[in-house]
């Protein structure tokens, strides 16, 4: 889990939930000003970029300030309202208890401008629930989780037992993909949406191929929707962090900060995917690990390369791989799953999600050769 749900960063939505995002999210107001606290603004209303950020539409999604007009931002996430410009934890009842915060499905969280038009990357945006009908037989052979683990033990042992080896080489649980492939794809992919992303390392390309596993990446086709969606989430691979929270650690934090939060920590996108909140670090963390490291240091999920890849592939084993719709090889519904609110079924960023295929169609023939994309699932 593209790609703020507090009006911050994502972002990728930075994080439409695109953010990414791929997704971008704007600077947060510069010091001296003051956010808008009026909730009358709708989107199409003319705004002064000197002057504007983020604003709330309603009690449950914001507006920025793009090109002199307000766009479609975000979406709050479950438990959270629009206030003064930011998603917020409601006050405390009459007894001065918290209120309950419902917690959504866990989804990284992403903010939707578009980065050709800002330059800045990643954010937040809330992923909707789909049908989770049992799927039907997937085109490609499904890889069981005894064969996937062993898979992916062999391809681990190739890939580090040599350093300094070719790393074009393909093993048996990685559906052929080889580094010479993925770098292509990726290089296609930006070329597909008039984007320049660099080329990736050896190491983004080894992260990648071993950590199928951890996603239960079925299919060559699967990896192409993987891929293709992490692309827009991540400004190409480039933002393993959100580009503001970098800058403006504090403010971030104000922004991202709930009651569960480890003391001195705190939870904004990180990884391929911005993982966001705490409630999504505490349960990618167990899914993972089976402890809570990455709740107690977050901060490893945006420095180290392995967990960059491996949270995205966690969240697209919980949230994205089971949908009947991406089993059948659609990929309009692996952007339901992950950005669903805001860029299918009428939301306000469908143009974020047609991006989104454009890389599908370019990565596709790359990695599954033969195989015809299928645009169903999200906006159609």
């Amino acid at each position: 889990m593209v790609l703020l749900s507090n009006a911050g960063s994502l972002l990728v939505a930075v994080l439409a939930a695109s953010t990414h995002m791929a997704h971008a999210i704007p600077r947060p107001q510069t010091e001296g000003t003051s956010p808008e606290l009026t909730t009358e603004q709708k989107e199409g209303d003319d705004c002064d970029v000197l002057h504007d950020r983020i604003v709330c539409a309603d009690e449950s999604s914001l507006l920025f300030c793009n090109q002199n007009k307000w766009v479609a931002f975000s979406n709050c996430t479950l438990g959270t309202v629009c206030k003064d410009g930011s998603c917020v934890f409601p006050e405390s009842d009459s007894n001065g208890a918290d209120l309950p915060v419902e917690e959504e499905s866990a989804s990284a969280n992403k903010s939707d401008v578009d980065v050709a038009e800002t330059g800045v990357a990643t954010g937040v945006a809330s992923s909707a629930p789909v049908d989770t009908a049992v799927p039907e037989a997937s085109a490609e052979p499904v890889v069981t989780d005894a064969e996937a683990t062993a898979e992916a033990t062999e391809a681990t042992e190739a890939e580090t037992s040599d350093t300094g080896g070719d790393s074009s080489g393909s093993t048996s649980g990685d559906f052929g993909i080889t580094c010479d492939k993925f770098k292509e794809a990726v290089t296609k992919a930006s070329s597909a949406i008039g984007q320049s992303y660099p080329t990736p390392s050896d190491k983004q390309c080894t992260s990648f191929l071993a950590g199928m596993p951890k996603g239960d990446i079925a299919s060559a086709r699967e990896a192409a929707m993987f891929l293709a969606n992490i692309l827009w989430e991540s400004d190409g691979l480039q933002a393993k962090e959100e580009y503001d929270c970098q800058d403006l650690p504090d403010w971030c934090a104000q922004n991202y900060k709930t009651p569960e939060d480890a003391p001195g920590k705190t939870y904004w996108g990180r990884g391929y995917i911005q993982l966001t909140w705490h409630y999504n670090y505490e349960a990618a963390s167990e899914g993972l690990f089976g402890d809570d490291r990455l709740v107690e240091s977050p901060d490893q999920v945006a420095t180290d390369e392995d967990l960059a890849w491996g949270v995205s592939f966690w969240f697209w084993k919980e949230n994205v791989h089971g949908d009947a719709g991406v089993q059948e090889g659609n990929f309009g519904s692996s952007i339901n799953k992950i950005n669903g609110a805001l860029e299918c079924n009428g939301g306000t960023a469908q143009d974020k999600a047609k991006k989104r295929y454009e890389m599908y169609k370019a990565i596709l023939p790359i990695f599954a050769p033969g195989e015809l994309p299928k645009e169903t699932g999200c906006y159609n």
